[in-house]
């Protein structure tokens, strides 16, 4: 008996295609029933092997949570083949898709599409696979180009794409933003506060006290406030392609991946604006006033400095929430709850503590329970392999006698009436460079072999290396980083008063402290 998965994925345009759920499953048992009859034997497709993905894009595999369930299964060898109805379904990334292909063959399932007539059983599976998902992924891309140029339609038409914003609601016959006095009040009181000197963290802190919610009656965070502040919609516009999404640069721990993110666009000739396309929410000139201080506030930074913050990342509020770094305006920095920081006291009542004092109790703990807990007398220096340093020096002698032999030669030139002055000058000038360099060299290895021959102890070259790098005056402040990360997983910032808090340290080994 072969038991079989199967994967059907839809997303708008698919389902507006009739290729429903529905469909994909039907078309996929009948292809198993259909196999049972040809080979004699049962090919089932139990409910529980059926993996379904609703409303989510093609190219976005990471997110998709059937795909995960279905990898996982298939690892623990749960099915014997795994069937959809064609690789657009699968993945329309041509990476993502032989990606997802090579873990399925790796853990022995078998893989059928039966629009393309694909089987992972047959010779050449691997190419003919990647011609299908090239083109699966051409058809993604230009599908996403119909989108766009159909939404871009749309707004020179001065209709809205998308969910309403905050303060308006969509006319399902014109679809054209309809103002909403609920909500619209809130949108004009938040341009005022800012125009009265209010900042976007106290605009969201004010709002939610007063229990004035989003129309979605989540809370005002700083971001929220941000965009609509800066959303072209509030003064009657509507403004298409302020954002698209870019590939994000990899790091080196994941040099391939390709994770996008949602940029702003710079040039204004790429927007599409169709102006007094509905009624707005704030007067024009209104909205231009705080388009103007926010850029003031853009190019004028805080006074940051340049201070290197060894604990950034690992610190933890009361409430659980990531600790930022803000500044006052003398420049003191100041840890504080990032969660406080978006939504006001509301969401956490714990307050900032100053960045400095935090950070070196910090350290002066972590530095204090590893010097008690690593066993120093036990570590050992691994031996690095020796290197042919003799024949590194034979070869740097015999690099030397040339260029003497060269120099010699030259100068006996000269002194026969073959060179000119200037000529000789010129000529063993650059001889004498190379010899120059060439003595440079011979002395590091010279001094490479001195150290080769030293004795090393493992346990007090680790000592000192902790000693002097967790503090706040440690002479390289990526390695005191590396040496966090390394030890501590999270810094617990328990409950206190002011500025006298505890610190729970939770390192990544067992620590009987």
């Amino acid at each position: 008996m072969t038991i079989c998965a199967i994967y059907a994925r839809v997303s708008d345009e698919s389902q507006l295609r009739g290729d429903s759920l529905q469909h994909q499953i039907a078309y996929c048992r009948e292809h198993a029933r259909r196999r049972s009859l040809e080979e004699g034997a049962p090919w089932t497709t139990p409910e529980d092997f059926v993996y379904v993905d609703e409303g989510i894009t093609g190219t976005s595999m990471v997110r998709r949570p059937a795909v995960q369930r279905l990898l996982m299964d298939a690892r623990r060898h749960q099915f014997d083949v795994v069937l959809f109805k064609g690789i657009s379904r699968f993945a329309r990334d041509t990476v993502d898709a032989l990606v997802m292909l090579r873990a399925l063959m790796a853990s022995g399932v078998r893989v059928l599409s039966m629009e393309e007539n694909f089987d992972s059983a047959r010779d050449s599976a691997e190419f003919i696979f990647t011609i299908h998902s090239a083109l699966a992924q051409a058809e993604s891309e230009k599908t996403a180009i119909r989108v766009r140029v159909g939404a871009a339609q749309k707004a020179r038409l001065g209709q809205w794409n998308g969910q309403p914003p905050d303060g308006y609601i969509l006319d399902v016959h014109s679809k054209h933003l309809v103002v909403d006095e609920t909500v619209a009040l809130t949108i004009r009181d938040i341009f005022a506060m800012y125009l009265e000197g209010y900042g976007v963290r106290k605009i969201a802190e004010a709002l939610n006290q007063a229990g004035r919610y989003t129309k979605r009656g989540c809370l005002w965070t700083q971001r929220h406030v941000s965009r609509v502040l800066r959303n072209p919609v509030y003064q009657g516009d509507v403004v298409y392609g302020r954002r698209e999404k870019r590939l994000v640069v990899p790091d080196a721990s994941n040099p391939l991946s390709r994770r996008k993110r949602a940029v702003y666009v710079a040039d204004s000739d790429q927007l599409t604006v169709c102006q007094d396309a509905h009624p707005g929410i704030v007067p024009r000139e209104v909205f231009l006033q705080v388009q103007a201080r926010l850029q003031r506030q853009r190019v004028s930074s805080g006074p940051t400095g340049n201070q290197q913050w060894l604990t950034k990342g690992l610190l933890r509020c009361t409430c659980g929430s990531r600790m930022t770094i803000t500044y006052n305006r003398a420049g003191t920095a100041y840890y504080r709850c990032a969660r406080r920081r978006e939504r006001g006291a509301s969401a956490c009542q714990s307050g900032h503590i100053r960045a400095l004092a935090l950070e070196q109790a910090v350290l002066s703990q972590v530095r204090k329970d590893l010097l008690e807990l690593i066993p120093f007398e036990r570590l050992t220096c691994q031996k690095l392999p020796e290197h042919d340093t003799q024949r590194e020096l034979r070869n740097l002698h015999a690099a030397l006698e040339r260029q003497f032999a060269k120099s010699q030669k030259l100068f006996d030139e000269y002194t026969d009436g073959i060179l000119e002055r200037e000529q000789y000058e010129r000529l063993n000038q650059e001889i004498q460079r190379r010899i120059r360099a060439l003595e440079q060299a011979k002395e590091k290895l010279h001094a490479v072999l001195q150290k080769d021959n030293q004795v090393v102890d493992a346990g007090e070259l680790a000592r000192q290396t902790l000693v002097n790098h967790l503090s706040k005056q440690t002479p390289n402040p990526h390695l005191t980083k590396e040496i966090l990360a390394l030890f501590v997983d999270r810094v617990q910032v328990c409950k206190g008063v002011g500025q006298h808090r505890e610190i729970a340290i939770h390192y990544r080994f067992h620590c009987p402290f």
